[in-house]
């Protein structure tokens, strides 16, 4: 017989507070002793009783089901294992190739569509395949409408960060397909969900390609600071922006770019409740679209300002310029509605329809962009009437 002191039994009910009075060891070890046996079952009750234990067990049949999950050559598997797997697998019966495509999709529709880190290409056009065309993906287009109706005016709109374990709570459920009330994490959730959703795509809206396109941006020189002057360079710039930036874009980033922007536009509009003007949006916005393998170019991009040629810039141009530079995008999204007179709250009103059951987006009828400017058409200049 072996004799163990009073704490051991303590750990085989699963809990031990150091706060509880110690009783004197001689009289705990005449009133509780336990052999080897009974102190082993002991130690494994806390875990045979735990509901969370088996909760998080999966239980799989094969290796090859469980290659689906982890990755083998990281996990140390004995030889006996792998025979015994043989042995499984060969018994098991073999699939018609159909039949086998078949599983495979239907397995395939059964997980949960990601929207976060996903190709823009692949999901706006999931979002929009029932009727062939395309419409925003969801954290989008719900976290506009959101802080278009609720977040213009608050102070520091896109400066500020919310807890970090209500931000992946609502990432979370947008990634599993779950419905999402923006309402229990306010304003600043929405604003972080729409910049993160910006900067985990695989491909980056501005990637390290794209940089050289935009250090050509024309910039004012020093002391140029007469007002036609001004007004002149700043048409000039979103001419650029609008014949040069935009179509070297994808197609998908044009457009999601045109519902950003005029949500920006809306919120520089209400600079004065929100202290958010063009440029600072822009300062905020460009560490979100602009990534590449080097980290002190992706920096450099971020500043802003009519004489930096930078990724900031381009954005804030966007915003200030927002009927000019989309011009073609505001075709394809508003059609014959482009002619109206605020371009901007007409973008956002298409968001909302987005967000209405029955509405399924707007179909690729005309041009995305406009090609660059000929030679010709560059000799006739605005100002030369």
């Amino acid at each position: 017989m072996t004799v163990f002191p009073l704490f051991l039994q303590r750990m085989g009910r699963g809990s031990m507070s150091f706060d509880e009075p110690r009783p004197n060891t001689t009289h705990a070890t005449k009133r509780h002793s336990l052999d080897m046996d009974t102190l082993r079952s002991r130690r494994r009750l806390p875990l045979l009783r735990s509901p969370k234990f088996f909760a998080k067990v999966t239980w799989v049949d094969t290796l090859s089901q469980l290659a689906t999950m982890v990755p083998l050559s990281q996990v140390s598997i004995p030889q006996p294992v792998y025979e015994y797997n043989m042995k499984v697998e060969s018994a098991l019966p073999v699939l018609p190739t159909p039949l086998r495509q078949q599983q495979q999709q239907q397995q395939e529709e059964q997980q949960p569509q990601m929207a976060f880190g996903v190709p823009l290409e692949g999901l706006m056009a999931r979002s929009g395949s029932s009727s062939g065309g395309v419409i925003l993906p969801r954290p989008v287009r719900e976290c506009i409408a959101y802080l278009r109706h609720n977040g213009v005016a608050t102070e520091g709109l896109f400066r500020r960060s919310p807890p970090s374990t209500v931000l992946r709570a609502a990432k979370d459920a947008y990634n599993g397909d779950q419905p999402v009330d923006l309402e229990l994490g306010g304003v600043h959730v929405a604003a972080v969900l729409l910049k993160l959703f910006f900067r985990e795509l695989p491909e980056p809206v501005f990637s390290g390609h794209s940089y050289a396109t935009v250090r050509a941006l024309p910039v004012a020189t020093i002391g140029s600071s007469a007002a036609d002057v001004a007004k002149q360079m700043d048409s000039v710039r979103a001419r650029y922006v609008e014949e040069v930036i935009l179509p070297s874009l994808t197609r998908e980033c044009r457009l999601l770019l045109c519902f950003a922007c005029a949500l920006l536009a809306i919120v520089a509009r209400n600079e004065e409740a929100n202290r958010m003007t063009a440029f600072n949006l822009a300062i905020v916005w460009a560490p979100n679209l602009a990534r590449s393998a080097n980290p002190v170019a992706d920096v450099a991009m971020c500043s802003a300002g009519p004489q930096s040629a930078t990724v900031g810039s381009v954005i804030q141009i966007m915003v200030t310029c927002f009927d000019s530079v989309f011009a073609a995008e505001l075709a394809t999204i508003l059609g014959d509605g482009a002619a109206t007179d605020d371009r901007v709250v007409a973008v956002l009103d298409v968001v909302d329809r987005m967000n209405e059951d029955g509405w399924v987006g707007f179909a690729d009828s005309t041009p995305p962009a406009l090609p660059p400017r000929s030679v010709s058409a560059d000799k006739a200049e605005p100002g030369s009437d």
